[in-house]
C-alpha cells in the first residue's frame, strides 16, 4: 500500500515538474517575442504634397521585409502634436535582442537614409537635420538621414557603409562588424572604383577613411598587408590617426528574462524530490 502511494507520489512530482518547465518555457518565448509599441517621426519642413506616411522594417541581414514597402500594415498616424506614429503591432512586434533595419517614406517617393535599431528604440522619435549622405550605390544621388532624438548614434542610428565611390557615411557600424571588417571589406570590394571616379590618390582615400573609421595608421597598414591588395599608400605621408578611436559595433546576442535560472532550479528540485521517494520506497521494500 505505501508503496503505491509512493509512486503515486512520485508520478505528481513528475509531471508537476514537467509542466512547470512547459510553463516558464512558453512564458520566456513570449517575453522575447512580440515586444510592442510605436516609432515617431518627425516630417522635415521640406517634404511637400505628401498625404501618406509610411514605416518599413525589416530584420537586419534578412532580404524580407516585415511588410511590403508602402502596403497598408505600413501607414503611419498623424498625431496631435504633428508627429506621424507607427505601432509595430501592425507587424507582430518586434523581437527582443535583434537588430532591425527601418526608414520612412512618403507617397512622394521621398524617404530616409536606412536606421539601425532594436526594441530599445521603441517609443523614440526620429527626426532629420541637415545632413544629407552620398547614395550607397549611387554617387549622383542623395539619402536624407534620420536620427534618434534619444539613443546614441554610434549605436542606434544611420547604418555605417562606404558607398561606391569610396566615401563614408551613416554613425551606427552594421551588427557584428567592426571598423576593421568595413576598412578590409573596401580594400577588396570598391577601391578600385573609388580610384576611378572620386578623383582622390590611394594616400588621400585611406587616410580619409581611417579618419572616418578610427583607425590607426598601424591598424592600417597591418589591414593593407592582410588584404594583398597593392594600394599606393605610406605610411610615413599619412593623416590617419596615431591611434585607434574606433568605435564598438553593435552585437544582437541574446536576451535574458531572468527565467532561464528558475527553469533550472525546479528542475533541480523535482529531481531531488523524485530521488527522495525512490530511496524510501526502496528502503520499505528491504524492510518488508
Amino acid at each position: 500500500m505505501i508503496r503505491r502511494i509512493l509512486c503515486l507520489v512520485l508520478s505528481l512530482l513528475t509531471l508537476a515538474g514537467l509542466s512547470t518547465l512547459c510553463t516558464f518555457g512558453a512564458q520566456s518565448d513570449l517575453a522575447t517575442t512580440g515586444v510592442e509599441g510605436k516609432l515617431y517621426f518627425e516630417v522635415p519642413d521640406d517634404w511637400h504634397n505628401y498625404k501618406v506616411v509610411y514605416c518599413h522594417i525589416w530584420e537586419y541581414g534578412s532580404p524580407t521585409p516585415l511588410a511590403p514597402f508602402q502596403s497598408k500594415k505600413e501607414k503611419c498616424v498623424l498625431e496631435a502634436d504633428g508627429r506621424y506614429s507607427y505601432d509595430v503591432s501592425k507587424v507582430g512586434g518586434l523581437e527582443a535582442g535583434k537588430y532591425y533595419g527601418m526608414l520612412f517614406s512618403v507617397d512622394t517617393l521621398m524617404q530616409t537614409y536606412d536606421t539601425i535599431m532594436t526594441t530599445d528604440c521603441l517609443g523614440d522619435t526620429l527626426y532629420c537635420n541637415d545632413t544629407i549622405y552620398e547614395h550607397p550605390l549611387d554617387s549622383n544621388r542623395t539619402c536624407r538621414a534620420a536620427f534618434f532624438r534619444n539613443q546614441d548614434p554610434s549605436k542606434y542610428g544611420p547604418l555605417m557603409q562606404i558607398t561606391s565611390i569610396g566615401n563614408l557615411i551613416g554613425t551606427c557600424l552594421p551588427p557584428d562588424t567592426t571598423a576593421s571588417d568595413l576598412f578590409s571589406s573596401f580594400l577588396t570590394e570598391k577601391l578600385e572604383n573609388a580610384r576611378t571616379y572620386s578623383g582622390k590618390t590611394d594616400q588621400k582615400i585611406v587616410d580619409d577613411m581611417a579618419q572616418g573609421l578610427g583607425l590607426s595608421q598601424n591598424s592600417i597598414e597591418k589591414l593593407i598587408s592582410d588584404s594583398g591588395v597593392k594600394v599606393n599608400w605610406q605610411k610615413a605621408q599619412s593623416e590617419a590617426p596615431k591611434a585607434d578611436t574606433a568605435i564598438k559595433p553593435s552585437a544582437p546576442g541574446s536576451v535574458s528574462t531572468g527565467q532561464d535560472m528558475t527553469i533550472v532550479l525546479i528542475a533541480v528540485c523535482t529531481m531531488f524530490f523524485s530521488a527522495a521517494v525512490i530511496i524510501i520506497a526502496t528502503k520499505k521494500r528491504q524492510l518488508g
